[in-house]
C-alpha cells in the first residue's frame, strides 16, 4: 500500500535526523546530586553485602543448633549417658554464643538490628530451642522427677540470656592513643535478643518435649513422660493468653503446638489406661508417624 510505505519512509528520515541530532552527553563528576546518588549505592551495597554474610552466619547456627538437639534427643536412662550428654551440649551451646552470635554482633555493631532482623531471626529461634530444651532437661526435668511436682528450674529467660550475648571490648582495638582507649575500651557489643524471637524460639520447644514425651515412653521412663505433658499444658496456657492477631507466625506455631499437646495427652491416657502395657504401644512411634500424624480435632 502506498499509504504503509509513506509513513515507513516517514519514520526513517526522522530517525536518522534524531540521530544526527545527537550529541555526546558530557556528565559533571562534581555535580552534587550524582555524588550524592554515588555514595547510595555505596550504602546500598554494603547494607546488601552485610545481609548476606548475616544470612550465612545464621545457617551455620541453625545447622549446629539441629545438632545439637538431635544430640538432646539422644539421652536414655539404659544408657545412663545424661550428664555426658547435656554437658556436651552445653559446651557446644556457649561455643555458638562466643563465636557465631559474637560475629553477628560485631556485623551489626553501629546498625539497627531491626533492618537485619530478617537475616539472623532464623538462627536465633533455633538456638532459643535447642538452649531452652537443654536446660530444661538439665534443671526443670530434674527437679519435677525428684520433687515429683511442677515447681522448679532454672531456665533462662530473655534477660538472662541478653546478659550471655553481650561482649566486652575486645583487647586489640584498645592499643591505640589515650583517648581512644578512653571510649573504645569501654564499648561493648550486644547481640540484641528481641523479645518477640525469644517468645517464639520458646514455642519450638515444645515440639521437642512432646517427642521427648513419647521417646521417653519407649524407654519405660514413665515420670518424664508425665513431666513433659504437664510442661507441655503449662506453655500452652500461657501461650494461648497471648494476643497473637499481630502475630500471624506466632499463631501457627500455638496452633502446632496444641497439636503436641494433643498427642502428649494421648500417650499420658494410655499410660494411665494401660499401665506395663503403653511401652510396648509407645515403641509403634516413629519419627515419621509423629512428624505426619496432624490431629484435626475441635477448638
Amino acid at each position: 500500500m502506498p499509504g504503509h510505505t509513506g509513513r515507513q519512509q516517514y519514520k526513517k528520515n526522522n530517525y536518522n535526523n534524531h540521530k544526527k541530532d545527537q550529541r555526546p552527553i558530557i556528565i559533571d563528576e562534581n555535580n552534587p546530586v550524582l555524588k550524592a546518588f554515588q555514595s547510595y549505592a555505596i550504602e546500598l551495597d554494603a547494607k546488601h553485602d552485610r545481609y548476606e554474610r548475616i544470612v550465612k552466619m545464621s545457617r551455620d547456627i541453625t545447622i549446629e543448633s539441629k545438632r545439637i538437639i538431635f544430640l538432646l534427643h539422644s539421652i536414655d536412662v539404659r544408657k545412663n549417658n545424661k550428664q555426658k550428654v547435656l554437658e556436651e551440649a552445653r559446651t557446644r551451646l556457649e561455643k555458638v554464643i562466643a563465636c557465631n552470635f559474637k560475629a553477628i554482633a560485631e556485623e551489626l555493631h553501629g546498625h539497627d538490628p531491626y533492618q537485619f532482623r530478617g537475616a539472623y531471626s532464623p538462627g536465633l529461634q533455633e538456638f532459643i530451642e535447642a538452649y531452652t530444651f537443654m536446660e530444661y532437661i538439665k534443671y526443670v526435668e530434674n527437679d519435677s522427677e525428684g520433687a515429683g511436682g511442677d515447681e522448679g528450674g532454672e531456665m533462662s529467660d530473655w534477660n538472662a540470656l541478653q546478659k550471655k550475648m553481650t561482649y566486652p571490648a575486645s583487647e586489640e582495638k584498645e592499643v591505640k592513643d589515650e583517648e581512644e582507649i578512653t571510649t573504645s575500651s569501654k564499648a561493648s557489643t550486644m547481640f540484641f535478643v528481641d523479645p518477640n524471637e525469644y517468645i517464639l524460639g520458646v514455642s519450638d520447644l515444645t515440639g521437642e518435649l512432646m517427642r521427648r514425651c513419647i521417646n521417653s515412653l519407649c524407654s519405660g521412663e514413665t515420670d518424664t513422660t508425665m513431666a513433659c505433658c504437664k510442661a507441655l499444658q503449662k506453655f500452652f496456657t500461657g501461650y494461648i493468653s497471648l494476643n497473637v492477631h499481630r502475630c500471624r507466625e506466632l499463631s501457627r506455631k500455638i496452633y502446632t503446638m496444641r497439636q503436641s499437646v494433643l498427642k502428649a495427652e494421648n500417650v499420658c491416657y494410655n499410660v494411665k489406661v494401660r499401665g506395663g502395657e503403653a511401652a510396648k504401644w509407645g515403641a509403634m512411634f516413629d519419627s515419621k508417624s509423629i512428624a505426619d500424624d496432624i490431629d484435626e480435632g475441635f477448638f
